[in-house]
């Protein structure tokens, strides 16, 4: 179902925005490309309680314009969250050192509007796959699965110069179930992510 979604999230994305470039600019360049330095969090209740949920992500995005102000692009990452402290688990404290490692691959597609000669924001939604690994370190123990999914996001992205710009990002994920030796966990590595860029126009 989420493949679905993701899916007709991005037709829809081009059937909107290509009735939107009557204005024949590149307000972010014919392509661009940014480094992203992002807080994470994981949605799901179950990473909450093992207090697996907030961590870091570093991505960098390339996109090429398809039409005017229409940018399709890829994207990539690196994210990664741990707890070595007491959870309780059962009744009682019990001590852990699990690590979780994110890596998304994406596909998006974005649409950039001119709020000022300086200012340029811009929204976007794409499909996703992702591999996940869990390690509980305590007991020398792993597990990991590939995942589908899409997300949408938005930046604000300010031009320090014609080649150069910086900004802020937000985006939220959605993904399949995780699924261990083919056990489906029910949970998910739905995660939102808000955080800071630097990047180049050409």
């Amino acid at each position: 179902m989420k493949k679905l979604l993701a899916l007709s999230l991005m037709i829809v994305f081009v059937f909107v925005s290509t009735t939107l470039y009557a204005a024949e600019k590149y307000d972010l360049g014919m392509g661009n490309v940014a480094l992203k330095i992002d807080y994470i969090n994981f949605t799901e209740d179950a990473f909450d309680e093992i207090d697996l949920e907030n961590g870091v992500y570093v991505g960098l995005e390339g996109y090429y314009a398809i039409y005017p102000n229409l940018y399709l692009g890829l994207e990539a990452g690196w994210a990664a969250s741990s707890n070595d402290d007491d959870i309780d688990i059962g009744g009682g404290p019990v001590n852990v050192d699990i690590d979780v490692t994110f890596i998304p691959i994406e596909l998006n597609l974005k649409y950039a509007v001119a709020l000022s000669p300086d200012w340029v924001w811009d929204i976007g939604a794409g499909v996703s796959y992702s591999y996940f690994k869990i390690e509980a370190n305590h007991i020398d123990e792993d597990a990991d699965d590939w995942l589908f999914g899409g997300q949408v996001f938005t930046d604000i992205n300010y031009k320090l110069s014609k080649e150069w710009f910086i900004g802020i990002n937000a985006k939220y994920q959605f993904t399949d179930d995780l699924e261990f030796d083919n056990v489906d966990t029910s949970t998910s590595a739905d995660n939102f992510r808000v955080g800071a860029h630097v990047g180049m126009m050409f």
